[in-house]
């Protein structure tokens, strides 16, 4: 398991839900993910992905994972199109909002 939020904004820990293509499984994802430092953790509709910003931006070629107060959908990357029908990196969550509902 990846060890939750650093210091560095590049090592902040992201989820993300990976939606699965209908003859894939969460096995196909592994060695892929397991390349890239990502961790993968099966769902009953997918998997859930978890690893640093740093390591997200990298696998998926994206510059930065700026602002994640909304999911944000990412490419799918070529290596996964066979396996993976979306991305989506979920928001970050914000401190205290757990304790600011009714």
């Amino acid at each position: 398991m990846t060890s939750g939020q650093g210091d560095a904004p590049d090592d902040e820990f992201v989820e993300a839900l990976v939606e699965l293509q209908a003859d894939a499984s969460v096995g196909d994802l592994v060695p892929w993910c397991s390349r890239h430092g990502i961790d993968v953790l099966p769902m009953t509709a997918g998997a859930l992905l978890t690893g640093s910003s740093r390591r997200f931006a990298e696998a998926f070629g994206v510059a930065h994972l700026e602002s994640r107060s909304r999911p944000r959908t990412l490419a799918v990357p070529p290596a996964l199109a066979n396996t993976a029908r979306s991305v989506t990196v979920l928001s970050a969550p914000t401190p205290g909002a757990r304790d600011r509902q009714p």
